[in-house]
């Protein structure tokens, strides 16, 4: 074996190495995130032959909800800890894709130390963020394949082909269909081709002999044809999937909850003073795991633009690029971050074996040196992660000992094909519970506007009223009048994820339905509405004319 191959195998197996260190702690966990959650409910209703955003509906791509189907039907329908088991091959591809673009930036040792670095430092954080399946780590393996398909196979070699080019649009696509802000990344790559002088071809065109010829002689520069395939194969994939959507009926759907929600939910974001406090916490909270990652990394952006580096003017765009989706709406939740990891470690790995490099005089020292400073970087993330392997500290706030017992009896109080109601944020509880929702909201923020990671949320002196979607609402007692729920689960009387701002009684229509058609009692500090007979036909007929639609 030869020494290239041999470091590839240790660099891989340390990579794989690092992930069980710091992932397998918590991997059996039930719900690490409550979005985690969100997806598996979802996901089920794809299991049982549903249709995305009509049978159920969420504000992202179409993806994700897939990636969970297949997950979940190879580890077992309620089995989120088998998803994260599957996602430790997926994080050690993303981190050898990642270490395969520092290979070509650089060089060969720092690709060795590009996989190892990448995979700790997606994985050190609080494991809510870090660890749960989430899109952005579904997204991460595509956008850097596209990105590594961008570049040419070694240095030396001519630009990549058109073919190639349109593979990476594909790819960056396939990224953008987990989460909407993953197609950033097509900007950012058009930006490198246009302007990076090493990016594609330098032929010229040839000469502009007549005005008519004009728009063939632009097509026929390099830098607009290498512009064009890329975006060609992120329109395929995207066209593929409309048509896709399109056939099952959904297309209207799928545009109103991806994008006029998504263009609600980033305009009711949070103000620039509570955005630039939560940017500021988020950011250091996250830096302070492995922060010679992000003193390297920011060293080597600082170097990088010193010098005025072009060959690698892809790494610039593409970390300030990744801004701009961590910057939507102000939230700054730290999962968020993720998709400034790649590039942040090939800044990182750059510069370290530069340093390398340049220590080669002294040998021994410089071994010394990077031993030691990678016995700190362990010894720190062992004091940091272990704060977070308690299960019951990782449950909270979404699967409580109360929701754990409220979700029992559920089970134990109702068929395998029941459906229930849960007023709140309810998707945890519905997984716990194993049961489908009554309606298709796993959650109903969108009706009492609610918009997550904002004071609309919790504070009393956010009215949260004129966030109200009325579609939500016709579209909440369409459901109900179709799958009457055998029980109805009132989150805000418990104060389950801070939902205690909207409790059911402050909507008519919903509660003169329970007081009509259930009876209240109390399980694990939950109000739980039983229903007292089979449903009469004409649910919503029997509600005042005024509140049939909207509360």
């Amino acid at each position: 074996m030869t020494t290239t191959r041999l470091g590839r195998v240790i660099s891989a197996a340390l990579s794989l190495g690092v992930l069980l260190a710091l992932r397998l702690p918590t991997i059996h966990v039930p719900i690490i995130n409550v979005d985690e959650a969100d997806f598996a409910v979802e996901a089920g209703v794809l299991l049982d032959g549903g249709r995305p955003y009509v049978d159920f509906v969420e504000k992202k791509p179409p993806m994700i909800y897939a990636a969970y189907a297949g997950a979940l039907a190879l580890v077992g329908r309620y089995n989120l800890p088998g998803v994260r088991l599957l996602m430790l091959g997926y994080v050690l591809a993303t981190a050898l894709v990642v270490a395969a673009i520092a290979r070509r930036l650089y060089d060969e040792r720092a690709a060795w130390i590009a996989a190892p670095v990448y995979a700790a430092l997606v994985s050190a954080g609080p494991p809510f963020d870090v660890h749960a399946a989430n899109p952005e780590t579904f997204f991460l393996l595509p956008l850097v394949i596209g990105t590594r398909l961008l570049l040419s196979r070694r240095s030396e070699d001519p630009a990549p082909t058109m073919s190639r080019l349109f593979a990476a649009g594909i790819c960056l696509g396939l990224a953008a269909l987990f989460k909407q802000q993953a197609g950033m990344q097509l900007p950012i790559v058009l930006g490198f081709l246009v302007t990076g002088p090493g990016a594609v071809s330098a032929g010229s065109p040839g000469p502009l002999t007549s005005r008519p010829g004009r728009w063939v002689w632009f097509m026929s520069h390099p830098k607009v044809r290498a512009a064009a395939a890329l975006s060609a194969g992120f329109a395929a994939i995207w066209l593929a999937a409309l048509i896709a959507l399109a056939a099952v009926g959904v297309l209207h759907e799928f545009y109103f909850w991806t994008f006029e929600v998504n263009r609600y939910y980033i305009a009711n974001g949070n103000n620039v003073s509570d955005s630039v406090g939560r940017f500021r916490s988020s950011l250091q909270m996250l830096a302070s795991f492995v922060p010679v990652v992000w003193v390297a990394g920011t060293c080597g952006l600082v170097v990088q633009l010193a010098r005025n580096r072009s060959r690698n003017a892809l790494l610039p765009l593409w970390l300030f690029g990744s801004f701009v989706p961590i910057f939507l709406g102000g939230r700054f939740f730290p999962h968020y971050f993720l998709q400034l990891y790649p590039p942040l470690v090939l800044f990182a790995v750059g510069l370290l074996a530069h340093l390398w490099d340049r220590a080669a005089v002294q040998p021994v020292a410089r071994t010394v040196v990077a031993v030691g400073l990678a016995a700190l970087v362990v010894v720190r993330l062992e004091s940091k992660m272990s704060h977070f392997r308690n299960p019951e500290i990782l449950s909270i706030p979404h699967a409580t000992p109360q929701a754990r017992a409220l979700a029992r009896y559920v089970r134990e109080h109702t068929s395998s094909d029941a459906r229930i109601l849960v007023w709140g944020y309810g998707s945890a509880l519905y997984h716990l519970a194993q049961r489908r929702p009554a309606t298709r909201f796993p959650y109903v923020t969108y009706l009492v506007g609610a918009v997550e990671g904002t004071p609309a949320w919790w504070s009393p002196f956010h009215p949260s009223r004129p966030l109200e979607l009325p579609r939500a609402w016709e579209l909440f007692f369409q459901d109900l009048e179709r799958h009457p729920p055998e029980l109805v689960i009132d989150t805000a009387s418990a104060g389950y994820l801070a939902f205690q701002k909207f409790p059911v009684e402050k909507y008519p229509a919903l509660m003169g339905i329970l007081e009509q058609g259930y009876e209240r009692t109390k399980v694990a500090g939950f109000a739980v509405w039983k229903r007292r007979s089979p449903p009469t036909s004409g649910l919503a007929a029997s509600l005042p004319p005024q509140t049939q639609t909207s509360p």
